[in-house]
This record gives structure tokens, C-alpha cells and sequence, in this order.
């Protein structure tokens, strides 16, 4: 009964135990293709059937694997861009590069929605706020990835566009009557289920469908929605139990029990192999009292059996990237020019930078000064005199100023001291509409390499851009 219960959870890669159903990668087991394909190659000797071998591979700031790697960016770049072809050509570069290091699923991409301009956790990880829009691009990427020989996760069912809370970190409510649901944050979903082997479900509450109770957690969302309305057949993964939003409430051990209890085939355990063990005994218990059925586990297991079975073999390590500098074209592409131009001049411009990233790095002649999210009052003045003393034009790279108001503070001061700045917003672009005196106004939708890369190339080299804003602003 332990291997069928270890059979339906996925954990960590490092210290498991028990033949688990498979293992997530993160950033410090993937620092470089050919330690990770080591990796890789050693949990796929443990069994005679391929072990599912996942990672958070989306573009952006969620790239567990960066070196050695083809840059993807943030998915609202691609919202912004909105083109087909480049999303599924984005999967394939994904796949490419994940064969390479031995894995075989890719929990990508996300098909929530942006709503909620405080939402940082999704945030710059959607592809807008449209559900149209989300459907046809990441039906792209995840047939992209598909026909890279990667499975594609779509996530978070229901949705976590439209909250404002991270799950990360505790509960969070998806607040909307079941009608708005359904034609909204559901559509996605509703759409892209019946091509899709796999599906995560997310620990948001819903209380217009199932009260305070998790949706990973929720029958009447994952046997109700999914399996009998929708007909789905595919696994149904859980976010982390790991998260607070479980490991505070419920708790990890049991809240895996409860998860395949509501309909759930596979329980994410992703950071402790041994609290993974712990809670396929609960698991492997609750049957043997009568707890749970036999057969809802046998269930769960048999789909993640036949989700095992779809792995490829992993790629060469020198095989050819398919699509190389897609990462770069789509993050040029996708710049937006809101208002003036969108022309700078390496030579002859200093760039002030709120967070991170660097755009002298594409740009070695660009003068940078580098600025905190909320600039106290000394850095604020250390920047201006800063502006003054170079007599050069201001770039001005933000990073979610409708967040920090002394960032906005600092921008509005700096557009009183050089009204013909460059304004260019690096994240969502929700704080766009604080920058009213800004003569020249762009959006980039990240502030990674890759993203900052792509903007050099626009406002430097004076390529063409043709980005539209993917989300609505107030």
C-alpha cells in the first residue's frame, strides 16, 4: 500500500527514499545543464517506468534553469506581443533545453488571469487579463512544449489572477460569484482541459462554489467542475502542499490524503523527501482504515502511471536549440510604446533603475545610477544630483511604482528636473498611469536580461517594437 500512496506524490530530488511518482527540480538542482542531466539520469536508473521529472520552467523570474539556457521572458511579454507562432515557438525552446537536462514536465504555463494590480505573485507570469487572450497564447506555448516532447501543466485552476494574497504565504479568495467565474477566470481552464494530460490545481478558496476550503482541497471544484462537468481525464496536480496556505491550515500530511480524497491524482510534497514519506504513510493509512476507497487511489495511480508513460528520452546535450534568440525577439517585439518615442541614445543618456537588472549591460557606455523600490529621501536627493551633474537624459526604468509610492515620488521628481525623460515600466505595466508628466512612456514587462535585453534593442539600435497592453489599466 506505501508504494501505491508514494506513487501519487512528487517531491524533492535530493534524500527520497521510497519509488515517489517523481521529482521537482529547482534553481540549485539545475545551476548547469550536464550536473543536472547527471541528475536526472540517476532518477531515472531507480525504476524500470520513467519517474515524472517536473520543473517551474515559465520564462521571467520563474526559470529554475537559466545557464546553458535559451532566456525566455516574462509570459505578459507575449500577452503584449500576442503572436501564436512565437508562444509555441517560446514551448519549443522551453522543451529543447528541458529534454536536454532529463526532464519530462514543465509546470507551464499559467493560465491565470492579470486582475489584480496588487496580484505580485502572478503579476508579469500571465499573459494578460483577457481570457481569449490567455486561452489561444498559452494553448500555443503548451502545444510548443508538447511537440518538444515536454507535458505541459496548465495552472492554477481556478485562477489566482484576480486575488490579492499569496498562497506562499497563507490563505487566499478568489471573491466573485460563480457566474463571473465561469465565463472569466474559469474560461481558460474550460478551454485548454480537453487537450491537456495534466492540470495544477491551486490552494485559492472559492467561496461562491466551496466556502474557505482550498480549491487543491475542494471535491466540488476538482470532481465537481473538472471531472464531471468538464469531462477531464487527465492527472490533477496539486500545488505545494508545502505552501502556508496548507502547511498552516490543514497541514502537509494530511491535507495530501484530503487532496486525493477531493479528486486530486497528485500531491506536490516539493521540498522535504521525508515529510513526503510521512504523508504517504497517512496516505497508505487512511485506505487501509476504510478512509479513504482503494479505489480512488488505485485511480489517482493509474493516471499518474499513464502520465509517466508519455516521458521521452532525454536529448543530447549538444543537440541544436530549434528557435535560438526567440527569448530576445519576443522580448523586442513586445515593448509598448504608450506614448512619444520610444529613441535613446546609449552614448549620451544615464539610466536611473528602481530594483533590478541592468540595462548597461546591453548598453557599456550607458551611465546607470541604481535606486531602492522605495527611495528614502537621501537617495532620492543622492539621485538627482546624480542627474544634474551628468547633463545627460534621463532613462528612467520603474518597477511597480503603484506599489511603492516613494518610488513614484522620485519619478514625478525627476520628470519636474528632465520632462524629456524616457519613463520605461519593467513590470506590470499598472503603474503606468502614475506617470503623468511623462513625455515618453514605454512598457518592457520585466526587468530579467533577457527583457532589458530586448529593450536596448529598441530605444539603442532603434528597432521595431509593436507591444500593446495586454492588461486594462484604472
Amino acid at each position: 500500500m506505501i508504494e501505491l500512496a508514494a506513487g501519487v506524490i512528487v517531491t524533492g530530488a535530493s534524500g527520497a527514499r521510497l519509488p515517489f511518482a517523481g521529482y521537482i527540480l529547482f534553481a540549485d538542482d539545475v545551476a548547469s545543464v550536464e550536473p543536472a542531466r547527471a541528475l536526472t539520469d540517476t532518477l531515472r536508473a531507480r525504476s524500470a517506468l520513467a519517474p515524472i521529472v517536473a520543473i517551474d520552467q515559465e520564462g521571467g523570474r520563474i526559470m529554475r534553469l537559466r545557464a546553458g539556457a535559451e532566456p525566455i521572458p516574462p509570459m505578459m511579454a507575449l500577452g503584449a506581443l500576442d503572436d501564436e507562432e512565437a508562444a509555441f515557438d517560446a514551448g519549443g525552446a522551453l522543451a529543447h533545453d528541458l529534454r536536454r537536462i532529463g526532464c519530462t514536465l514543465d509546470f507551464a504555463p499559467v493560465l491565470d488571469l492579470a486582475l489584480q494590480a496588487r496580484n505580485t505573485v502572478i503579476g508579469t507570469r500571465a499573459f494578460g487579463g483577457s481570457p481569449e487572450l490567455v486561452t489561444r497564447l498559452g494553448g500555443a506555448l503548451a502545444r510548443g512544449l508538447r511537440a518538444g516532447g515536454i507535458t505541459p501543466v496548465f495552472k492554477h485552476f481556478p485562477g489566482h489572477g484576480a486575488t490579492s494574497f499569496d498562497t506562499h504565504l497563507g490563505a487566499a479568495r478568489l471573491e466573485s460569484d460563480e457566474s463571473t467565474l465561469r465565463t472569466r477566470d474559469l474560461a481558460p481552464f474550460a478551454a485548454c482541459a480537453p487537450s491537456a494530460a495534466a492540470i495544477m490545481a491551486s490552494h485559492v478558496a472559492v467561496p461562491a462554489i466551496d466556502g474557505d476550503r482550498p480549491a487543491s482541497l475542494s471535491r466540488r471544484l476538482l470532481t465537481g467542475i473538472l471531472r464531471e462537468a468538464w469531462g477531464y481525464d487527465g492527472v490533477i496536480f496539486t500545488d505545494c502542499m508545502q505552501m502556508d496556505a496548507i502547511a498552516k491550515g490543514v497541514g502537509t500530511v494530511r491535507g495530501v490524503t484530503e487532496a486525493i480524497a477531493a479528486g486530486a491524482d497528485c500531491a506536490l510534497v516539493s521540498h522535504d523527501p521525508a515529510l513526503a514519506q510521512e504523508a504517504a504513510e497517512h496516505l497508505a493509512r487512511a485506505v487501509e482504515r476504510g478512509d479513504l476507497p482503494l479505489g480512488r487511489l488505485q485511480e489517482a495511480h493509474g493516471r499518474v502511471q499513464r502520465l509517466r508513460a508519455l516521458a521521452q528520452p532525454p536529448l543530447d546535450l549538444d543537440a541544436l536549440a530549434p528557435h535560438p534568440g526567440i527569448g530576445r525577439r519576443i522580448a523586442r517585439e513586445a515593448v509598448t510604446i504608450v506614448r512619444g518615442m520610444s529613441r535613446a541614445d546609449a552614448l549620451a543618456d544615464l539610466a536611473v533603475i528602481f530594483g533590478e537588472g541592468s540595462l548597461a549591460a546591453h548598453a557599456p557606455a550607458l551611465e546607470e545610477f541604481r535606486a531602492a523600490l522605495d527611495p528614502n529621501d537621501d537617495q532620492q536627493s543622492a539621485m538627482l544630483a546624480a542627474l544634474r551633474r551628468s547633463n545627460r537624459r534621463a532613462v528612467v526604468l520603474t518597477h511597480r511604482a503603484h506599489l511603492h509610492p516613494r518610488q513614484a515620488r522620485a519619478v514625478d521628481a525627476i520628470l519636474e528636473h528632465a520632462p524629456d525623460a524616457l519613463v520605461v515600466s519593467t513590470g506590470e505595466p499598472y503603474d503606468l498611469p502614475q506617470f503623468t508628466r511623462a513625455r515618453h512612456l514605454l512598457a518592457a514587462y520585466g526587468n530579467d536580461d533577457v527583457s532589458l535585453a530586448g529593450l536596448a534593442d529598441v530605444i539603442f539600435l532603434g528597432e521595431p517594437c509593436k507591444g500593446v497592453l495586454p492588461v486594462a489599466l484604472a
